[in-house]
């Protein structure tokens, strides 16, 4: 059926998307349920089938899960862009494995997928486009604020640093 290198992958890319051991799990067991009761030898890729249930799965349950949330959700407590001018590339910027741990706790869920299948999967944008059926623009647009975001946050951290 599936190899452990395969299910690894599975839950990786579950954890990327909750940030949670737990949940990832959870969500990679449905989505191997689902597979086997929908007779996994008629899906022809079974890693987009399952990464696809992984998905609206996450997003099911966050949907359940917003509804219960408190009225103090509104639009201030999103997260802001800031806008910087840097030359640097963000692949230029050293980042500590603390940092890293951080800023990754402050990506959205939607953030933090498109940082997984880009960054550490390796697709291309019209594959990611493709998988989510979203449009190339909009994925480059979101991963291009995430930058800019991502890039202030460590602008943020440095001018701290250097006044303590």
């Amino acid at each position: 059926m599936l190899i452990k290198p395969e299910l690894d992958r599975l839950f990786r890319y579950a954890w990327s998307l909750t940030k949670d051991q737990d949940q990832a799990f959870d969500l990679l067991q449905i989505a191997l349920e689902k597979m086997i009761k929908n007779d996994c030898d008629k899906i022809e890729n079974k890693i987009a089938y399952l990464m696809r249930t992984i998905r609206n799965d996450f997003i099911d349950e966050e949907r359940r899960n917003r509804k219960f949330r408190s009225l103090g959700d509104d639009e201030e407590s999103l997260p802001r862009l800031y806008e910087i001018d840097n030359e640097l590339g963000l692949d230029d910027i050293l980042i500590h494995q603390q940092d890293v741990t951080e800023l990754l706790s402050k990506l959205n869920p939607c953030e933090s997928e498109l940082l997984y299948l880009w960054a550490v999967e390796e697709y291309t944008i019209d594959e990611i486009a493709e998988l989510q059926n979203v449009a190339r623009g909009t994925l480059l647009s979101r991963l291009h604020r995430m930058k800019k975001r991502i890039k202030a946050e460590l602008k943020d951290r440095n001018s701290v640093a250097c006044i303590q």
